[in-house]
């Protein structure tokens, strides 16, 4: 797991709060919980010895070696400086934890209770006395009043945009912290705080000289970093005096002794190195690969093993356009462009017809829009009709529609009636803009070269619309920055959505955040229908509400043509060493859990 992705993660994990259907305790107001869920009652009792979907059995012994795309510069994960490294699972511990086997539900970890009134006007938790970091200093209430605090007032652009809503922090007897919110219909609030990474306060207290971006964090979680060569590889050791390691959420977790991650700066090196021996356990995103990379004697002797993962979470890949820049900020050159990506054919001839065609952003998942809008969402769209496409109240939406042939005449006919809409005529085979004479063209940045291969036929397809796209390929360091600053025209990005959409949708699609820099607005939506979905999806109160909230944004996202979705795989391709087992669970949501992997016979 990435770090970009580890952060994603916290921020997609703000689920829900909590509803009447959840058991609880009442003491006066106050309502005390073991755990938290949004779909019914939690899973698992207060008396749970470990989840279902672990081996309790499981050798705790060994080492595993994964590898990392890219490279790093610093320890710092919470700064908006450098590339840091891919340790935050590993290292930081929250203060509940997230079960795989269900939506929506977190259990104790660093707190051992939450507790809140009948107005949710403010959340509490209650820290387990017995909680430590890995030097052996309590983590106690004010560590984590202290963490809030930091992440609230200071340079922490994600997690400040977060906790804007929480008025107060404060340190009360019994080793608990309150959280005041500002908004007690926000009833995800209270999951987001719970999953927030848990700092030393070492780290707030680190010097501001050039040494402080190899500061080695104090680990509040089950590993700590043992050594390192910075930019290449990360040692990481297992806290024999981890606090948690008994704990019912840590029970056939965490079973490796020691893990090295090892940075490669493309998968094509990442690859090789696999298949060389140099790595045991790899998550194979290229089809091609998948398809004829992955032969020799050691696959045909069992000593590789390929399988597929069945996933219950949804990730969409998808050009996303900056519609922050020039020409895409009109729908109608969206959506001409759209026509130039043919998916049938570039999956059967490209893709090996392995992947899916999603037609929604929330694909494999009861949060995808189907059919025509039913009468939930068209209550919550009505009152944006007059700047919303009257196609979304009549149809639903189904992407570009071709025979896989790759002859496109008609979707490319289309796309030039929309262009001369917009202003862009066809002269001497360029298309430009017919007031200014400027050219039509754009850059699609891409962080892994190996997706070239499928941008080629649509940057064909675009030049017999007389639109040039330049694709370009840059080192992951480069790519993070000029995402940052939103420096670039088109992307091809993968979606990593949360099992239960949430405040998280804030962060992706809002107007707040669409000028601002480091946000994961990628498109740049700025438009007071998706403002007003989201919002529904973050005070909805039953799953009915929620699905309905997020159908109704899904559409709108859609036929506005943000993004050009352009596949997502109902499975996680997962190539390992034949030394490494894992627990048969059917499939979990979330990615692939390494966590839950064990060596059987130590090397």
């Amino acid at each position: 797991m990435t770090i970009k992705r580890w952060v994603r993660t916290l921020i997609a994990l703000n689920i829900a709060w909590f509803y009447p259907s959840l058991q609880a305790s009442v003491q006066e107001s106050c309502h005390t919980l073991h755990a938290i869920s949004l779909i019914g009652t939690p899973k698992y009792p207060a008396d749970f010895q470990h989840f279902s979907y672990v081996n309790p059995d499981a050798p705790r012994q060994g080492k595993v070696r994964l590898a990392v795309l890219g490279t790093y510069d610093t320890f710092d994960l919470f700064s908006s400086k450098g590339v840091p490294a891919a340790v935050g699972p590993y290292i930081y511990d929250s203060l509940m934890f997230a079960s795989r086997d269900e939506l929506g539900s977190l259990y104790p970890m660093i707190a051992e209770a939450v507790e809140y009134p009948d107005d949710n006007r403010w959340v509490r938790f209650v820290i387990n006395p017995k909680a430590r970091f890995a030097d052996g200093s309590p983590i106690t209430a004010e560590v984590v009043s202290d963490t809030f605090l930091q992440y609230k007032n200071g340079d922490f652009s994600n997690f400040k945009r977060l906790l804007k809503d929480v008025n107060q922090i404060e340190v009360e007897p019994g080793n608990r912290v309150k959280l005041t919110l500002n908004v007690p219909e926000d009833k995800k609030l209270p999951f987001l705080l719970a999953r927030l990474p848990i700092i030393h306060s070492s780290y707030w207290k680190k010097s501001e000289d050039v040494d402080s971006k190899i500061h080695i964090p104090v680990s509040s979680g089950a590993y700590t970093i043992k050594q390192y060569e910075l930019g290449q590889t990360v040692f990481l050791e297992r806290n024999k005096d981890y606090w948690a390691e008994k704990l019912p959420v840590n029970i056939g977790r965490n079973n490796f002794k020691q893990i090295r991650l090892e940075y490669f700066r493309n998968s094509t090196l990442s690859l090789e190195a696999f298949l060389s021996g140099h790595y045991d356990i790899r998550i194979e995103n290229l089809a091609k690969n998948w398809t004829y990379a992955y032969k020799g004697k050691d696959v045909e002797s069992g000593k590789i093993i390929k399988k597929n993962y069945p996933r219950k979470s949804f990730q969409v890949q998808s050009f996303i356009f900056n519609s922050r820049k020039g020409p895409f900020k009109d729908q109608r050159v969206r959506e001409a462009i759209s026509q130039g990506y043919d998916v049938a054919w570039t999956n059967a001839n490209l893709l090996y017809g392995i992947y899916s065609a999603p037609g929604s952003l929330f694909a494999n998942s009861d949060f995808a829009h189907s059919g025509i809008p039913d009468r939930a969402e068209i209550q919550l769209l009505e009152p944006y009709r007059d700047i919303l496409p009257e196609k979304l109240f009549k149809q639903p939406w189904t992407g570009v529609q071709t025979d896989g042939t790759g002859n496109i005449r008609k979707q490319l006919s289309y796309a030039n009636r929309l262009l001369k809409q917009a202003g862009w005529e066809l002269k001497n085979g360029k298309r430009v803009n017919k007031e200014t004479g400027e050219p039509l063209r754009f850059e699609l940045m891409l962080a892994v070269p190996e997706q070239e291969r499928v941008a080629i036929p649509f940057k064909s397809n675009l030049e017999m619309l007389g639109i040039e796209m330049q694709i370009i390929s840059v080192d992951v360091s480069r790519y993070i920055q000029r995402v940052r600053n939103h420096d670039y025209d088109m992307l091809l990005r993968t979606f990593h959505q949360p099992d239960v959409p949430g405040n998280e949708q804030r962060e992706y699609w809002s107007s707040s955040t669409a000028d601002q820099q480091g946000t994961q607005n990628l498109a740049g939506v700025n438009h007071p229908a998706v403002d007003a979905m989201i919002e529904s999806i973050i005070k909805a109160e039953t799953i009915d509400q929620l699905q309905a909230a997020t159908s109704a944004m899904d559409r709108i996202l859609l036929w506005e043509n943000y993004t050009i979705p352009q596949l997502y795989h109902r499975y996680w391709r997962v190539a390992h060493r034949s030394g490494y087992n894992y627990p048969d669970n059917g499939g979990l949501y979330g990615s692939v859990d390494l966590s839950i992997w064990w060596e059987k016979e130590p090397k």
